[in-house]
């Protein structure tokens, strides 16, 4: 039975995707740079459009800040989500979120969405750690912990959450609602593939 559920936070707990491509867009128009072409938020392909961003460092800059300080309207957790961890929580399950997201920003975001569910660790990328698939911040939460590996389930959405499982030797569940693709979908590690 699993007893430490470590979820991933962007495609997998939250959809944060639509406010970075509307950020990313403001971005470019104001470096005079075609923006991003879509119809619909809803119909925009995660990989496409990570494949088709700048590498021009004032742009990406100039992102960064108008992400950090857009209302992020579009910010909201995945259906079912809330009820799930509720769920979890009261079978007494430990909550902890490991995320490539700024830490500042992670635990921002995890107070308003998730302010009523209690997530012993929140840990995030800050400059001197190895961002996933490097163990390195989830060795963070599991050496403060005292679960079995068989114990652990982590829950992510793409092929770098599996290589994170796999790197410090625990479960990893794959959910279909996010930015993965086919690799992650048919890769053999993943206890379960959860569909939409």
């Amino acid at each position: 039975m699993k007893k430490l559920y470590i979820f991933d936070f962007d495609g997998t707990l939250v959809n944060t995707f639509h406010d970075s491509v509307i950020a990313y867009n403001k971005a470019l128009i104001k470096h005079h740079k075609e923006p991003y072409h879509y119809d619909s938020l809803e119909e925009v392909d995660f990989e496409d459009f990570i494949n088709s961003m700048t590498h021009d460092e004032e742009v990406l800059k100039t992102y960064g800040d108008i992400y950090e300080n857009s209302p992020k309207e579009h910010t909201l957790a995945y259906p079912g989500i809330i009820k799930t961890l509720k769920m979890l929580e009261e079978k007494k399950s430990t909550l902890a979120i490991c995320s490539n997201r700024l830490e500042s920003q992670l635990k921002e975001l995890t107070d308003n969405i998730f302010g009523d569910i209690t997530f012993k660790h929140v840990i995030g990328y800050e400059f001197g750690r190895n961002a996933k698939p490097d163990s390195q911040m989830m060795r963070m939460i599991l050496d403060n912990e005292s679960f079995d590996n068989d114990e652990i389930v982590y829950v992510g959405d793409r092929c770098t959450d599996i290589q994170t499982a796999i790197n410090v030797d625990i479960d990893v569940v794959i959910v279909k609602w996010g930015q993965g693709n086919d690799d992650a979908y048919t890769n053999s590690y993943p206890l379960k593939i959860i569909d939409k």
